[in-house]
């Protein structure tokens, strides 16, 4: 029994030797981060202004040109006042006219309704008694 116990102690000891053995192992094997680079000769690069500035000028044409036939995007609303038609400003005035129209006819009934609901209150203002009594509970 001393001895199988031994021998797990000596088997775990080399266990643990080869594990930490692997770890430095692939630690070590990674490519070095701070590495030297050999210099490579590049040409010296030499800019033209004069060349970007017809290159970017050449680009906002050819931008303006695709811009011009596409429909223009309020934020993903269109309005539909960018077509420009007899028929279509003639309804555009009437439905102005309407909505004025409309507006109008809203202030008259909201008048009415406040003199109606003045006439209801006063009415009903000295009755408050009767109808307390006229409803009472179990008949």
């Amino acid at each position: 029994m001393v001895y199988i116990m031994l021998s797990m102690k000596y088997l775990s000891k080399i266990l643990l030797v080869a594990i930490i053995a692997m770890s430095l192992s692939t630690v070590q094997a990674r490519p070095n981060k701070h590495k030297d680079k050999p210099d490579k000769p590049r040409p010296e690069k030499k800019i033209d202004k004069e060349k970007v500035k017809e290159r970017l000028k050449a680009a906002a044409e050819k931008r303006k040109k695709q811009r011009g036939s596409k429909k223009p995007k309020h934020f993903g609303r269109w309005d539909g006042k960018r077509i420009q038609s007899e028929e279509l400003n003639e309804l555009r005035e009437k439905m102005r006219e309407l909505t004025k129209e409309l507006h109008e006819l809203r202030k008259k009934h909201a008048e009415e309704m406040k003199k109606r609901m003045a006439e209801i209150k006063k009415e009903f203002a000295n009755k408050r008694d009767k109808v307390i009594e006229g409803n009472k509970p179990g008949e």
